[in-house]
């Protein structure tokens, strides 16, 4: 981990695709020292969450591809394709919004690229979500550990619990929202079709 820091930018943009691709490391291992070296002065802030984004968005890319190739070569048959089928709808339907949301939930961040590549998940989309959302979690890590240097580093279970508590409850009262908007507009929808109106005036 010394050696990361020590090759500076570089270093900070691998780690993150590595994270994204083979090596399940949390992200926060490099973001929180990043932010304290950035308030030493030794790195600016601007640019390292540029970079460390960068490389999170190289490594799903990685495994969005490596995703994609596999779908293609053990998903042949007419069962395994209707198998598939049946998930792709659900990933179609909430696929963006697990993507956006993808850093804030435990584990998901980093295999999220996976369905999004066996799926085909348009380029356009996948990458803007994937840059977007991870950008925004990255500033804040490394903000924290700006402001609040080894204490954040200390105190990073919590930390991940607190935030991630907060995000998900968010997400999940928009999610519900969402539920009883589309439930109550299938339900007019429904009463005013043409065939409940004839039945109901017969």
């Amino acid at each position: 981990m010394i050696f990361i820091f020590e090759i500076g930018y570089i270093g900070f943009f691998f780690y993150m695709l590595a994270t994204n691709t083979f090596l399940p490391f949390p992200p926060q291992l490099v973001l929180f020292p990043a932010g304290y070296l950035a308030a030493q002065g030794q790195m600016d802030f601007i640019t390292v969450s540029i970079i460390t984004t960068a490389g999170t968005l190289a490594g799903a890319l990685v495994s969005y591809y490596f995703a994609n190739f596999i779908a293609s070569k053990f998903f042949k048959t007419r069962k395994q394709k209707r198998k598939l089928t049946k998930i792709k709808y659900i990933f179609r339907k909430y696929g963006k919004a697990t993507v956006l949301f993808s850093p804030v939930i435990p584990v998901v961040g980093l295999y999220v690229s996976i369905p999004a590549g066996i799926f085909r998940m348009p380029m356009v989309w996948f990458a803007s979500l994937t840059y977007f959302s991870n950008f925004v979690w990255n500033v804040m890590m490394i903000s924290l550990g700006y402001f609040f240097g080894e204490q954040a580093e200390k105190n990073i279970d919590y930390i991940m619990l607190g935030l991630s508590l907060v995000l998900i409850t968010a997400f999940s009262v928009w999610g519900l929202y969402k539920l009883r908007v589309n439930k109550e507009e299938f339900s007019k929808d429904y009463y005013q079709s043409p065939i409940v109106y004839l039945h109901n005036n017969a």
